[in-house]
């Protein structure tokens, strides 16, 4: 009798889980016992200077790859002006992160469920700014964010692009940032515009930069080492090096047909190189990440909007 046939995805879902395992035993090991009711999430908000740099597709894969080892993960679209993770996962979510805000309904009840057990919390649109939002629906909207702490072992904020207020709370209040940028000297200047005001306001932050769309590995590493040189001379900032995904005509296949490039063609080479990038970067031990004081995310991002540490 012959031997089945395994999946290709069943295939890389094991090898994935293969790959993470050590880390995530590292990760387990190096952790204190937590309190009752501490939380437990690990949140990284992925954001960039400018836009069009493929952010919000690489958060949806980011999350496939750690739903796939095992990771209980949530995504926050926190873009509330073109909010679009939905559109990736080419999702019709029926609420929206607005109708929490307005007290139409509670978080659990817009959350939708995607591929692998990931929930989704669509941004929606109507309020450009969080910063913008009355104290009393601010409040509303903060403690029910609260609720996801506990519900997930990654939490990933996928922001706007650009530099508002909101943008730059919720990148001080993660535990980790990561930018997104391409080789384009647009890109980089915006980048570096970002991690400027990140080092001035937190310079505690543990920043990482991840490299789009080059033609090779060498030049990722070029992008990373004039971004780190200039931080570290003019803002004393240490940005550490994520790693870089190649020009991939699949990722623009996956893009246009509304689902993500893990799904669409999981042993294509910006698929293969990020699952790599997750297994490596994504488990660091705590020691290497800002110290919270105990508090969760969503209580950190609450004390910056009321102190006005939203506004520019």
């Amino acid at each position: 009798m012959n031997e089945p046939i395994i999946k290709p995805i069943e295939a890389i879902i094991a090898e994935t889980r293969k790959e993470i395992q050590p880390f995530v035993f590292k990760r387990l090991e190096a952790r204190t016992p937590r309190k009752a009711g501490e939380k437990i999430a690990r949140t990284v908000t992925v954001t960039s200077g400018k836009g069009g740099v493929g952010k919000t597709s690489l958060v949806a894969n980011m999350a496939i790859c750690l739903a796939q080892a095992g990771q209980r993960v949530i995504i926050l679209d926190a873009d509330l002006g073109l909010a679009n993770i939905d559109v990736v996962f080419g999702i019709r979510p029926r609420y929206s992160l607005m109708d929490v805000i307005n007290g139409d309904m509670k978080l659990d009840e817009v959350m939708v469920q995607g591929p692998h057990g990931i929930q989704i919390i669509a941004g929606g649109s109507g309020v450009s700014e969080l910063a913008d939002i009355e104290n009393e629906k601010a409040q509303r909207l903060f403690n029910q964010l609260r609720f996801l702490e506990d519900k997930a072992d990654f939490l990933l904020i996928d922001t706007g692009a650009g530099i508002s207020g909101s943008v730059i709370s919720f990148c001080q209040a993660a535990d980790q940032i990561v930018v997104i940028t391409t080789s384009e000297p647009t890109a980089l200047a915006d980048a570096y515009g970002i991690i400027k005001i990140i080092s001035n306001r937190r310079p505690e932050s543990h920043v990482s930069v991840l490299v789009n769309r080059v033609d090779n590995d060498e030049e990722g590493i070029q992008v990373h080492a004039r971004l780190a040189r200039v931080a570290g001379e003019f803002l004393n900032f240490t940005v550490h090096y994520l790693g870089n995904l190649p020009q991939d005509r699949n990722m623009h296949i996956a893009v246009r047909q509304q689902t993500p490039l893990m799904l669409f063609s999981p042993m294509s080479p910006a698929a293969t190189g990020l699952r790599r990038i997750v297994s490596q970067s994504f488990y660091e031990t705590p020691e290497n990440l800002p110290d919270s004081g105990g508090e969760g995310f969503f209580t950190r991002l609450a004390k910056l909007f009321k102190g006005g540490s939203a506004q520019q």
